[in-house]
């Protein structure tokens, strides 16, 4: 009689269960909420000192205190000697302005820098509106203090692109026009009516009294 072949016998299985117990646990321990909580304040405490650095490069109210982001609240908050104050009491518009700026700029980098799953782009429109007169036309012209802060505004979205190196995009839809290279260099549109070239071409809208 021919001998039956004999089945080759399978591989011991590998117990691997405290390898696999060893890590759940450190995922877990990664999840935890105050894990969680712990790199959030970490995090936050970086982002914050760029907030105040670009403050302080816009010469804004309270730039000389802590200032931090209330992820909370969804508001910026000075801490200063005599208590916090909120963004909705920091003062002028051009302060409102400027902290917004610091702090939507200081978050778009950081998402950059660490590949966060945010679109980067920013778009501002008209932020020279704080330094007209209330009933301004757009003629007007700045005040020398005026647009010396307000090409510090433009020096500082330039600088975070700097930083970034095309890993982020700024548009400004803005009715000033600015000679300085600051501004002027960047300036790749210009929308008038006066000349036919406005947003809306004239051949779109119907004639008074239609």
């Amino acid at each position: 009689m021919t001998p039956q072949p004999r089945h080759a016998a399978a591989p011991r299985a590998q117990d691997r269960r405290e390898a696999l117990r060893e890590q759940i646990a450190r995922f877990e321990e990664q999840v935890s909420d105050s894990t969680q909580d712990d790199r959030l304040t970490s995090f936050l405490s970086l982002i914050n000192q760029q907030i105040r650095k670009k403050a302080r490069a816009l010469d804004l109210e309270f730039s000389d205190s802590p200032i931090r982001l209330d992820v909370n609240r969804l508001t910026v908050i000075a801490d200063t000697v005599g208590g916090p104050v909120h963004l909705k009491n920091v003062g002028s518009a051009e302060n409102a302005l400027g902290h917004h700026v610091s702090t939507m700029l200081s978050l778009h980098e950081w998402f950059a820098e660490h590949h966060g799953p945010v679109p980067r782009t920013l778009i501002l429109d008209q932020p020279s509106q704080v330094y007209f007169p209330e009933e301004a036309t757009g003629e007007e012209e700045l005040q020398s203090s005026d647009r010396q802060h307000l090409l510090m505004l433009f020096e500082t979205l330039q600088a975070s692109l700097e930083e970034l190196d095309g890993a982020m995009q700024i548009i400004v839809v803005e009715h000033a026009d600015l000679s300085d290279p600051a501004f002027s260099q960047h300036v790749t549109e210009r929308w008038h009516r006066s000349n036919d070239s406005a947003l809306v071409p004239s051949s779109w809208m119907a004639p008074e009294g239609d």
